[in-house]
This record gives structure tokens, C-alpha cells and sequence, in this order.
């Protein structure tokens, strides 16, 4: 499977789970989202390893330390995530999430030495130049530090996955980080009126439902391709989040904006096309 097919999977699995995560930001505190998220996401991650029937490999221990060290990473990521849309609109937390694609260079070049050509820049300018116009949107924003903070957290965290994922299954890697998110929620978050914050769940089984589906792709993925791929998956994520933002959560976007989305696009055909042909 192309890392084209791939990217359009993954993505729109990881979009409706944020849909579901924006509807559920304005009834629930973020603890709450995260806590209740991760126990369907735990069960469903189990029942991923039974539906697959992988081999459960476990990795090294000091593997398994950088994986579990990279869900504790994603913990925090998706926290600062949930804070983030509870202060911005759904499109700008989703612009600056896109800055942890460029961790996944950073981490490829590093550790796996890179050699990017020039329709590799040539289409990240592209897609930087489209990022670029929608920036002043949110250069006032109180939600600014929590979108920052997130996009770094999750950029190191799935960025460094790519290494424990040569040793251990997709659907493993999945479980072990959705337990880490399990663990965080429910050591630091409230516990105060639990049964009835339970009762009013009900859209956190669809964000665990897919985001399961999307790790478990993406888990694949970082396995698969080679890493300094895999940030462009995070660009292709752009166009859904300022479409979802006019059309389902009325956030009227600008020509500037529109702009962005086509530039973007422009980077993601020359990157699919003539890069990761």
C-alpha cells in the first residue's frame, strides 16, 4: 500500500476523531475527555490485537522504555490538544499542529541521516508558505502556549516511535501507548462525579474508535516507510481541519486562509507525486 493511501487513511480517521473531540470540548473538562477516551481506547486496542492476530512481540527493554516514554509524550500532546481547542478554533489548532512535521525531518535527519532533494524543499515551501498566512490569525490567542506545547509533544512522540516500531507489532505499540494515556488520566486527573461525567461520554467511543484505527494505520506506517516521509501525513491533515472549521463549526475563513489550503495542496501533489513516488 502507497504511503499516499496510507495518508488519506489515516488522516481521515484521526479527523472524525477530532470532530468528536471538538463536540465534546464544550461539555467536558479536558481530564475528563482524556480519561474516558483512553478506557474505550484501551478495550478497543485489545480487541485490535484479537481482530489482527499479530504476534505480540515485546521489545527490548530499553525499546520498550522509548515506547512507553513516547506515550507519556502523546499523553501530554493530546491534553494540550483538548486544552488548544477549547481556547481556538478548531482550523488554527490545527495549523500549528502541523509544525511537528518538521520534528519528523529533525528525528530522520539525526538518527537515520537523510538526504532530502529539491522537490523535498521545494514542496515544504509550499506548504510552510501556506501555514505562514494563516499565522497572524493566531498571533493573540490564549490558547497559543497550549497548541505550541501540544504540537512539540506529539511531534517527538510519534517521531520517535518509528524506532521501538521495528521491533514490535503495530497493534502492541498501540496498546502500550494507550496505556500510558489510561495511566496519566487517571493519576493526575479529577475523579469528582465520575459515573455521571461516564454517562455523558457517549461521542468518546468514536474519538477512541477511530483514533485506535488511525494509530494502528499510523503504527504501520512509521514501520513501513522511511521517517522523514511521515511528516507530510501531518500536512495532509490541513485541508480537512479548515474545510471542517467553514462547513461543520461555521468558523468563516478568510481569502488568506483559502490561500493556505491551495498552497498547501500544490506542496502535498509535487510531495506525493515527484518525492514519494
Amino acid at each position: 500500500m502507497s504511503i499516499f493511501l496510507f495518508s488519506l487513511l489515516v488522516n481521515t480517521a484521526y479527523f472524525i476523531a477530532d470532530l468528536f473531540i471538538k463536540l465534546s470540548s464544550t461539555q467536558q473538562s479536558a481530564w475528563e475527555i482524556l480519561r474516558f477516551r483512553s478506557i474505550y481506547a484501551v478495550l478497543l486496542s485489545m480487541v485490535l490485537i484479537g481482530i489482527t492476530q499479530e504476534t505480540v512481540i515485546v521489545p527490548a527493554p530499553t525499546q520498550l522504555a522509548l515506547l512507553i516514554g513516547c506515550g507519556l509524550l502523546n499523553a501530554f500532546g493530546l491534553y494540550a490538544y483538548i486544552k488548544a481547542l477549547q481556547n481556538l478554533h478548531f482550523a488554527n489548532v490545527s495549523v500549528i499542529g502541523i509544525a511537528g512535521a518538521l520534528i519528523h525531518y529533525a528525528v530522520a535527519a539525526v538518527f537515520q541521516h537523510s538526504v532530502l532533494g529539491i522537490w523535498f524543499y521545494l514542496a515544504s515551501l509550499f506548504c510552510m508558505a501556506g501555514i505562514a498566512i494563516q499565522w497572524k490569525k493566531l498571533a493573540s490567542n490564549s490558547g497559543l502556549i497550549w497548541a505550541v506545547s501540544g504540537s512539540i509533544a506529539w511531534g517527538f512522540g510519534y517521531a520517535l516511535l518509528a524506532f521501538p516500531l521495528q521491533t514490535c507489532s503495530a497493534s502492541f505499540a498501540t496498546l502500550v501507548t494507550e496505556l500510558c494515556l489510561l495511566v496519566v488520566a487517571f493519576v493526575w486527573g479529577s475523579h469528582q462525579a465520575f459515573v455521571v461525567a461516564f454517562k455523558q461520554s457517549k461521542n468518546l467511543f468514536w474519538v477512541a474508535f477511530f483514533t485506535i484505527l488511525g494509530s494502528w494505520l499510523l503504527n504501520i506506517s512509521y514501520s513501513t516507510f522511511n521517517l522523514n516521509l511521515m511528516g507530510f501525513m501531518q500536512l495532509a491533515f490541513f485541508p480537512y481541519s479548515l474545510l471542517a472549521g467553514f462547513f461543520i463549526f461555521k468558523e468563516k475563513l478568510s481569502a488568506k486562509e483559502w490561500l493556505g489550503i491551495g498552497l498547501i495542496g500544490i506542496g502535498l501533489v509535487i510531495y506525493f507525486w515527484l518525492v514519494a513516488a
